[in-house]
């Protein structure tokens, strides 16, 4: 029962961070290095970005 809270809490938690990321205008996201394309595959669930092609 605690693994499915944890889950269920996890995948909350990631719906609002979207969410307050798809408030952000393009040059915060490129900031930040995101596009909204990167935001749209989040969301779809296929993140396809590299978590070693950081900002430079």
């Amino acid at each position: 029962m605690a693994f499915h809270l944890t889950s269920l809490f996890r995948r909350s938690e990631h719906k609002r961070v979207l969410g307050d990321l798809m408030k952000l205008d393009d040059y915060l996201l490129r900031d930040i290095g995101l596009t909204r394309t990167d935001l749209a595959q989040m969301r779809s669930g296929r993140n396809q970005r590299s978590r070693s092609s950081g900002h430079e």
